[in-house]
């Protein structure tokens, strides 16, 4: 009798080990599944960025929405990885701005997951969606950090490539899909701070 306990105690440790290392394969594969995918969407917002910098337009903008999360399977669920993405301005080679697009889950904003980045000789500089939403809003050289999940969500920017005088200047501007804080909406609000009575005047591509 205590034979044939011990014999289905160990058969129940075994079978926990086995479906403990199954899951474990299965988290970390689905993890390293999330961060391909991750780096492979943040590739495609530096490219688009870099192909309209690069473009010979004197003033053009691109808007881009962001997916409401990062998902391992097709589709748009909303229940992947809730992530924010950080668009920032670096030192680049020979004198030049490092535009740097990153991935960081929700949770830990300051572990970055996902990266892409490109040299470019133009002045960057960035706006605050909270500011920008109160009509008050400021100028920055560092970066501006976009949040889906937020209760009103900074879900979509435009970057906007415009040459003055000979001199390309890039603007990050965030927005929303939300009604007041759309796009098209806070680009004129940015526009007025840049040129007081002016604005932007820049086709969409």
């Amino acid at each position: 009798m205590l034979g044939f306990t011990l014999s289905k105690i160990n058969l129940l440790i075994f079978v926990t080990a086995v479906f403990s290392i199954i899951l474990f394969f299965i988290f970390g594969f689905s993890q390293v599944l999330i961060e391909n995918i991750s780096q492979d969407y943040i590739r495609i917002h530096a490219q688009d960025a870099f192909t309209l910098i690069a473009s010979p337009s004197l003033c053009s903008a691109q808007i881009h929405y962001l997916k409401d999360s990062i998902e391992s399977s097709a589709g748009n669920t909303g229940r992947g990885l809730y992530y924010v993405m950080n668009i920032k301005k670096a030192e680049g080679n020979n004198g030049l701005n490092k535009l740097i697009f990153a991935l960081a889950p929700r949770k830990t904003p300051e572990e970055f997951i996902a990266a892409a980045s490109f040299d470019v000789e133009a002045e960057i500089k960035f706006f605050d969606f909270q500011e920008l939403k109160t009509r008050n809003p400021s100028i920055n050289d560092s970066n501006v950090l976009l949040d889906p999940q937020a209760a009103f969500p900074s879900n979509a920017y435009v970057i906007l490539k415009e040459v003055v005088s000979g001199q390309t200047k890039v603007y990050v501007i965030p927005c929303s899909n939300r009604g007041g804080a759309d796009c098209e909406t806070l680009l004129g609000f940015a526009g007025e701070e840049v040129k007081p009575g002016v604005g932007f005047n820049c086709s969409f591509s």
